[in-house]
């Protein structure tokens, strides 16, 4: 009878001691005080707090602010310096916000990237950087979400002169960007164990309100949302909305080279857009955005067009005409009559629906180095880039 008690009790301070101490790590120890004495006050008097083990997910979870958080225990999210905004998973886990700025390195999923003291205005001067190591061998690409991303215009040739964010260390190539990005999301495939390194350069000199909140998402190699090898940007649905970089319908204020007025499109592009082929649909549509006079001006003189050109057919331009600024659609064929168009380019002032069975679905974007007026090229005037809504086409 008395070994049975001893074991007893050594047995229950064991289950007790794990216990509490699983509770304890999910649980802030006044909410553990508040359900403990809510328990006793129920069921009379205790002898051991016997609190199940519990384990969660470390999935996305939901925060009072814009931000989504990681679903972790209190004393795991507080080692990281992270925030926390609201429980999780039947309240056994704490929503954890891990945000850093510069001068930062993280190894940690959903991290958020941040201009100092955003969402106030950042002046400059400095160039801020992260550095992002992978979470573990798993991992193969790093999804760059630009929630909020609002950098100084280029230059009236389309360079990043005042502002660029730049992205090296990973086995793909991301040119310079700037100006207005918020919205766009980026994929770069890690290069093994290399870090992959996020630099935002802004100049001083030029007093504008520039911001930016970075998500950075880390990928599985066998993730179903990975983009395929050579996509810099990656859209998957029936239907969406693809904008270059830095698309916009207000012009740049900035003056060229040839002292016209610059352009929004960024120069010495070159990269590949996917769209995943969703089951069932065999063909994909590509068309001018709508109401939207400026949602395809990849070339030629904006100023000087009217009405009867600007983002109509009349202004759209194939073929061997376009060989500075233009978009690659592979097999193109022209949406009303499914004739063949002859020729994968396109640019101009204006874009004629086509449609394309060429698998995968990819457009491509290829912007040269020279903007304005040239002893060689016909003037390009206050370019806006390309905003194209992709319909896909049931089989």
């Amino acid at each position: 009878m008395g070994n049975n008690v001893f074991w007893f009790i050594i047995a229950a301070s064991f289950v007790a001691i794990a216990a509490f101490t699983v509770y304890e790590d999910n649980i802030d120890d006044k909410e553990f005080d508040d359900d403990l004495e809510e328990v006793t006050e129920r069921k009379g008097k205790i002898l051991f707090p016997f609190v199940s083990i519990v384990r969660f997910a470390n999935t996305d979870c939901a925060s009072a602010n814009t931000m989504n958080g990681t679903c972790l225990a209190r004393r795991e999210c507080n080692n990281l310096n992270g925030t926390i905004t609201g429980t999780c998973a039947s309240r056994r886990g704490r929503c954890c916000i891990v945000s850093r700025s510069c001068g930062s390195a993280t190894n940690v999923n959903n991290t958020y990237f941040t201009s100092p003291g955003y969402p106030a205005a950042f002046s400059g001067g400095q160039t801020c950087s992260i550095i992002v190591q992978r979470c573990n061998a798993n991992v193969c690409q790093l999804r760059i979400d630009f929630l909020d991303m609002v950098l100084a215009q280029p230059n009236g040739d389309g360079v990043c002169a005042t502002d660029s964010i730049t992205i090296t260390g990973g086995n793909t190539v991301v040119p310079p960007i700037c100006g207005d990005n918020t919205g766009q999301t980026l994929f770069v495939d890690f290069n093994g164990n290399t870090a992959i390194t996020i630099t935002v350069t802004a100049t001083m000199a030029t007093t504008f309100a520039r911001r930016w909140n970075i998500r950075l998402i880390q990928l599985g190699c066998d993730c179903p949302g990975i983009a395929p090898n050579g996509c810099l940007q990656y859209y998957t649905g029936t239907t969406g909305i693809i904008n270059s970089f830095n698309y916009g319908t207000t012009s740049n204020t900035g003056l060229s080279a040839s002292l016209v007025t610059g352009t929004r499109q960024i120069a010495n592009l070159n990269y590949g857009i996917c769209i995943r082929m969703e089951a069932g649909f065999c063909a994909i549509q590509y068309a001018q955005a709508p109401n939207d006079a400026f949602s395809f001006t990849v070339t030629g003189d904006v100023e000087g067009a009217d009405n009867t050109v600007l983002g109509t057919q009349v202004g759209a331009l194939n073929g061997g005409t376009c060989t500075t600024d233009f978009v690659v659609i592979p097999n193109p064929t022209v949406g009303t009559t499914g004739a063949s168009v002859g020729n994968d380019r396109f640019c101009g002032l204006g874009f004629v629906t086509v449609q394309s069975t060429a698998k995968p679905f990819v457009l491509y974007v290829v912007t040269n180095g020279n903007e304005g007026a040239t002893a060689t090229t016909p003037p390009d005037v206050a370019n806006r880039g390309f905003s194209l809504v992709y319909t896909q086409i049931a089989c």
